[in-house]
């Protein structure tokens, strides 16, 4: 040889190439055009308000990708509640079942939901059993919702539990359904009429900011109760009306109806006016914007 060759060892090599096999790359460009989508798809009236969020959005779109799942149905399918990602109990199902998993519901009635699954290839059956009873001990019941619609309740309850359990792989280990979270499996804060009184300016009682001018006169808002009235059951005080308003205008939540379904997520019911609060739900509402 006329020319002298550099001996590079092994070692040297293979510091010098990418650890991650370009993986990291790839997926800066996965982000930047879920960015470009998220931009496009947060304006139209395809997505919910709460992916109006770019960021969110963005987030929504590379999570859902990794999941199998087109940018719509993405933002359409994953949520985000208490800041933990979550999918909808169906969606669960569905992404197990497009999979080649075998979901079934066994028995459905208003007192009792049994979900059944069979992972792809095994023989082993996955059940799940939910009650009323079950669910009332669990905490749950405090959702309107279980008197309006109990097997829908119920069988979020159990489709969750059985694809997790069958198609973990699936669902990239994403540990909630929207209802677990929504129905209490994410801690909520306890308000006690103290923790109240030190949140809740006493100032001059203004209307609802979402009461109509007729409602501002409304008997429903009064004094606040006696002590010996129990606090999940006394109405939303003038001053907690007025501490949301500003809450939420700190938070840039303008809009009545964002306003509503925000509040109706946090407590856990459909909320239809600021005004059918109450008090322990004002509070816990509150903390949630000010927090």
């Amino acid at each position: 040889m006329s020319e002298m060759t550099t001996y590079t060892p092994p070692g040297e090599v293979a510091l010098s190439t990418d650890p991650t096999g370009g993986r990291l790359v790839a997926w800066a460009e996965a982000a930047s055009a879920a960015n470009q989508l998220a931009k496009a798809l947060s304006q139209t009236a395809f997505v919910p308000k709460e992916m109006t969020n770019v960021g969110n959005a963005t987030a929504a779109i590379l999570m859902g990708d990794e999941l199998g799942m087109s940018p719509i149905a993405s933002l359409r399918s994953i949520y985000v509640v208490h800041g933990t990602p979550a999918l909808y109990a169906r969606s669960m199902v569905a992404l197990a079942l497009a999979h080649g998993h075998e979901i079934w519901t066994e028995h459905t009635s208003d007192a009792k939901v049994v979900v059944c699954g069979r992972r792809r290839g095994s023989e082993h059956v996955e059940r799940s059993e939910w009650t009323i009873a079950r669910a009332q001990k669990a905490g749950y019941t405090g959702n309107k919702k279980y008197a309006s619609n109990p097997q829908e309740m119920l069988y979020s309850k159990a489709a969750a539990e059985v694809a997790r359990k069958i198609a973990a792989d699936t669902l990239a280990g994403i540990p909630y359904s929207v209802e677990d979270l929504e129905l209490g499996d994410e801690p909520t804060v306890t308000v006690t009429r103290e923790t109240a009184k030190r949140t809740v300016s006493r100032a001059k009682p203004e209307p609802a900011p979402d009461a109509e001018p007729a409602e501002a006169e409304s008997p429903e808002v009064g004094p606040e109760p006696a002590d010996d009235t129990p606090p999940e059951l006394d109405p939303i005080t003038d001053a907690q009306l007025k501490a949301l308003h500003a809450a939420f205008s700190g938070a840039e939540i303008h809009d009545r109806d964002a306003r509503l379904e925000y509040a109706s997520k946090v407590i856990g019911r459909e909320v239809e006016s600021s005004k059918a609060l109450t008090r322990a739900e004002a509070s816990t509402l509150l903390d949630t914007l000010n927090n």
